[in-house]
């Protein structure tokens, strides 16, 4: 039996990890062991027991995560599988080849060490069609050991091996970053439209494999990902800067004991700015689904959250810090840096969006736990926000905290700010859609451009108002902002539906009462160069604890309040109806036929079911892992009714209803 272990150490020439097995080597140990005992004790009383070299010494770990997909990865000459790949074997120095018809192969020399975990990034490049004729050359002729790798596409990284650092203390390991769930995982059922879902290969049968040529102790197999601790790696970004620091004064809030920088604003145009490079320090944080990465230095915000299925990124990152002319007025700025901010203790954007937090990273098993802090003095209030992403999720956790160690009571505001463009293009689509829960009939308005909305603080229907659905924000003129009011949960999204691809936030209404949403508008929105310098855009979900930015949280001395809430990314599904901490789903009707789309939040099997009319009307067993969404049509038969009620259902195998939505849609 072999188990699977964590690395202890780590090189890396992008994130990533292998796999491998070394029984032999084991077994001939053990039996070199079992002799110097049985030699030893012929002549003089038993030696003590030492400690056989084991498995976990020699193993090492390959992720070889080279582009187009489907490419032949051999090591030593034997195939082993193709890309993406992710590897398990013993420690050694080795030839990795990737090759595939019609591009120049990719050839590195590569040595890895016990533990150590090492990642073969690239893209091949095409055979120029002139070159064709060259391809003649028998396809196992390798260079020599001192070739270097064949040239990448541009913007691709060279492979380049670095140690790992840490973070609060931990040891930060690189990650595995494939393109898609590993070729071991147990995929999705079959997610276009009109087709049934497919049994799930067994691992074994996950990748193929040529006879084994290669001596035992080169033997490399699949990495079982399901075995994958969370990972975390410290690195550096660079973003343009501009020298808002240089026109910095302080500020102090006597409420709550607290400074806050003020920009001079004036003095800050005059001197004509411009924007210079500048180094951050980024922790990562990274399983088989999700890659998080935080800013600590810029408000200790969760800068990125990368969707691994689709390879995009769903939040908004802004290629400048700039001063924007919002925020708290007596501080006059904010930077609309991106990602989620954490605004405290003051509505809007609070006051600390653009300092230093503190961060520490805590290893729960093979969970991790990022815990930011703005303080610790103990003369304030004060805000701690753990984000905890569990191995093999799909999603992620937010817990904020807020607490009040002095001895007088106080009031605060808090509000998670998401600043999201789903799809990867840094900028919403016409087609992006903010999602309440149908229950929702009605919101708040906070502030709008367009007259003929209702004014601040005043009720709107929802989603339909004077005949236009303000869901989608290609039906939005100038700037919207508005609350539920209070929330009802036990969900808000965004979905971009020309994108397919959006953001869940699952949260417990009975303690957050507050579910905001905002955008610069369309037609005619707000100018993106108040913000940003290249036009790119976004839209913000904000929540918390309080009802709208006008109501608070009282902290009494001593006190605080915290709950949990659940984030997670999808893509897809065609369009959103429902979203829990499970799965997040849609279902639509037309011509006799119901099309119904699922996409998980974790890995999950049950049961697919539809109802029409509260009765079964078809089923399904699938097992689904977080990525693109299951989607299949089903026939309602050759006389469905006119229209009718239809739920879709996820069921788990003791029956329990996990998900569920239900409406009446006209059916023929």
């Amino acid at each position: 039996m072999f188990v699977i272990l964590e690395p202890k150490g780590a090189k890396e020439h992008s994130p990533g990890r292998w796999n491998g097995l070394a029984v032999q080597r084991s077994m001939a140990w053990l039996i070199l062991g079992i002799l110097v005992v049985l030699v030893a004790g012929c002549e003089s009383p038993p030696a003590p027991v030492t400690q056989t070299p084991t498995m976990e010494t020699a193993t090492a770990y390959l992720s070889v995560q080279v582009e187009p997909a489907g490419s032949r990865v051999s090591i030593d000459g034997q195939v082993v599988g193709t890309t993406p790949l992710l590897l398990e074997g013993p420690a050694g120095t080795y030839r990795i080849r990737v090759e595939v018809d019609g591009f120049q192969p990719l050839e590195q020399e590569i040595t890895i060490g016990p533990g150590d975990q090492v990642t073969i990034p690239g893209v091949l490049v095409p055979v120029e069609p002139s070159a064709v004729s060259l391809a003649t050359a028998p396809v196992d002729a390798s260079p020599p050991s001192s070739a270097l790798p064949a040239p990448m596409a541009t913007g691709t990284p060279s492979p380049s091996v670095e140690r790992s650092t840490s973070v609060a203390g931990l040891p930060i390991a690189p990650s595995p970053q494939p393109s898609q769930p590993p070729a071991s995982a147990p995929p999705p059922a079959t997610q276009t439209p009109g087709s049934t879902p497919t049994p799930l290969p067994s691992s074994s049968a996950a990748v193929t494999h040529e006879e084994p040529t290669a001596t035992p102790e080169q033997a490399w197999l699949p990495y079982l990902p399901s075995s994958s601790p969370v990972v975390v790696r410290e690195e550096q970004v660079r973003i343009a800067t501009y020298p808002y620091a240089d026109f910095l004064t302080q500020g102090w809030n006597p409420t709550f004991n607290m400074p806050y920088p003020i920009l001079n604003r004036s003095a800050y145009d005059a001197s004509n700015p411009t924007p210079r490079e500048v180094t951050y320090r980024v922790v990562v944080v990274e399983n088989e689904y999700l890659k998080l990465t935080f800013l600590p230095d810029v408000g200790g915000r969760l800068y990125e959250i990368v969707f691994k299925p689709t390879g995009r990124r769903e939040t908004y990152r802004n290629p400048v810090l700039k001063p924007s002319p919002w925020g708290p007025p007596e501080q006059g700025w904010w930077l609309a840096a991106g990602g989620l901010e954490w605004c405290f203790p003051v509505e809007e954007h609070g006051y600390e969006w653009g300092i230093p937090w503190q961060i520490q990273v805590n290893r729960e098993g093979p969970d991790v736990t990022v815990l930011l802090r703005d303080s610790s003095a103990s003369d304030r209030v004060r805000a701690v926000i753990a984000v905890r992403l569990d191995a093999g999720a799909g999603y992620f956790t937010i817990r904020p905290r807020l607490e009040n160690p002095t001895s007088t009571g106080v009031n605060v505001k808090y509000w998670t700010n998401a600043m999201l463009a789903p799809g990867g293009r840094n900028a919403p689509s016409a087609g992006l859609r903010f999602v309440l829960p149908e229950a929702v009939t009605a919101v708040t308005v906070h502030s709008r451009g367009d007259d003929w909305l209702p004014d601040y603080n005043q009720r709107m229907s929802w989603p339909i108002f004077n005949g236009v659905d303000l869901s989608r924000l290609g039906n939005w003129n100038r700037w919207l902002g508005f609350f539920e009011d209070p929330a009802i949960g036990p969900f808000q999204a965004v979905y971009d539906e020309e994108y397919d691809e959006g953001m869940v936030r699952v949260f417990p209404a009975e303690v957050a009462h507050g579910a905001k949403v905002f955008a610069f508008g369309w037609s005619d929105p707000i100018p993106a160069h108040y913000w940003t310098d290249d036009g790119s855009s976004y839209v913000e979900i904000h929540g918390g604890p309080a009802p709208t930015f006008d109501d608070s949280v009282h902290l009494p001395p001593g006190g605080s309040i915290e709950w949990v809430e659940t984030w997670y990314p999808v893509a897809g599904l065609g369009r959103l109806r429902f979203a829990n901490a499970i799965a997040a789903l849609d279902l639509t009707a037309a011509q006799g036929q119901a099309r119904l789309a699922v996409a998980v939040a974790r890995p999950w099997s049950g049961r697919v079911i539809l109802l029409v009319n509260d009765q079964e009307h078809w089923q399904q067993a699938v097992s689904l892992v977080p990525g693109p969404a299951l989607r299949q049509s089903v026939s309602l038969g050759d006389n469905p009714p006119q229209e009718g009620r239809l739920t879709l259902r996820l069921q788990a195998s003791d029956g329990t209803i996990v998900a569920e939505y239900g409406a009446n849609f006209g059916i023929k």
